[in-house]
């Protein structure tokens, strides 16, 4: 039953001040982001702590922007579920940076060592980048794989899950088991997911457990 769902899926797949500077800020995001990468965030570009870490951190950035009153560089990294896109601000004031601190309260704001701010966003969808050379595939020691162009290129991206090739290739029409070496093109989340989905039901954990199942 779970490969002749499998094969299914796989057929399928086939104010004032204020608001002066709220219209800037939807200019300068309105623009192309100035660099896209499809890598995952390096941990000196993005960290992920627990929300009461976030609001601590949060408040003594707002708090040394306030106490220095002076302007810096911004820039905001939005980071992808596939992909990382940079955007320069330009120079803000410390007003201008409190503000969309607080106009944008998801954002998480910090301070590098060269006194520039770094805004970051999450946002559950594949960047522009990723969207264009993103390939679904198989890596040479049989892992899911997403890399940046096809699979032969080798620019892993992220790995998901160990594979049972051997049942892949028993169970799946012919020519899929290919198509997946060669490289399966991920264009939004729904295919994206939808990848994920249909080989997860090839994942060498839960293979072992329909064997234990059935013997």
């Amino acid at each position: 039953m779970i490969w002749a769902c499998t094969i299914f899926g796989m057929a399928c797949l086939l104010a004032g001040a204020g608001i002066l500077f709220s219209r800037h800020m939807q200019a300068i995001l309105s623009q192309p982001l100035a660099t896209a990468v499809m890598a995952q965030v390096d941990m000196e570009e993005s960290s992920y702590t627990t929300p009461a870490e976030d609001r601590s951190s949060q408040m003594q950035v707002l708090q040394t922007i306030r106490a220095s009153g002076i302007s810096r560089n911004t820039r905001l990294l939005t980071s992808y579920v596939c992909g990382t896109e940079t955007l320069s601000l330009g120079t803000l004031n410390s007003q201008q940076l409190e503000n969309l601190m607080k106009q944008h309260p998801d954002w998480k704001g910090r301070l590098n060592n060269k006194g520039e701010v770094w805004l970051e966003r999450r946002v559950e969808d594949l960047s522009e980048a990723c969207k264009e050379r993103g390939y679904m595939g198989l890596s040479e020691d049989g892992q899911l794989t997403l890399f940046e162009g096809p699979p032969k290129k080798e620019k892993v991206i992220r790995t998901f899950f160990q594979l049972d090739v051997d049942s892949m290739e028993t169970a799946l029409p012919e020519g899929v088991y290919e198509q997946l070496q060669q490289g399966i093109r991920v264009q939004d989340m729904n295919e994206y997911n939808s990848v994920i989905s249909t080989f997860s039901d090839f994942a060498v954990e839960r293979t072992q457990r329909v064997l234990k199942h059935h013997y």
